[in-house]
């Protein structure tokens, strides 16, 4: 698949300053899966000229954090409290990286996440990580019904 944003994507607007930088970052919502991707252009390569390892960490990293927030209904931030990852091959620039989370337990306070990034067909990193379900009433009361839901709804 080539770099450009698959059918159906839309853009994911964040505030969130640092993924700004890397971004936009796509999402489609398909039931209780959420698919984020992320077209790799040259911004986002390493010197030897594949994606960079700390812009798949932070894909991942978002993956897995919008993937618990779908599964709780609360789109607001679940911070990270564990993450690990490792590399399986490099992503070539030019194609389409995605990613889904697999929550495979969520208590009250966490969501205990894995995911696979994907580009070209091809495994480029696998992650774990455990993420902070945010407390909806240190939400901001006005915030709070434009977040809670899922991704789509």
């Amino acid at each position: 698949m080539s770099g450009q944003v698959p059918e159906g994507f839309k853009e994911l607007h964040l505030p969130d300053d640092f993924v700004a930088l890397v971004g936009p970052l796509w999402l489609k919502a398909e039931g209780d899966k959420l698919r984020i991707g992320l077209p790799l252009e040259p911004r986002h390569g390493n010197p030897m000229g594949w994606a960079h390892g700390g812009l798949l960490v932070t894909v991942a990293d978002m993956v897995m954090g919008l993937g618990s927030g779908h599964a709780t209904g609360i789109r607001w931030p679940h911070p990270t409290v564990s993450l690990t990852t490792e590399f399986v091959r490099g992503a070539k620039l030019g194609q389409w990286l995605e990613g889904s989370a697999r929550v495979a337990r969520r208590t009250v306070n966490l969501c205990f996440c894995s995911c696979d990034l994907v580009c070209n067909g091809e495994i480029v990193l696998i992650a774990s990580g455990v993420f902070k379900v945010p407390e909806i009433d240190r939400i901001p009361a006005a915030m709070r019904d434009k977040v809670m839901g899922r991704w789509g709804d």
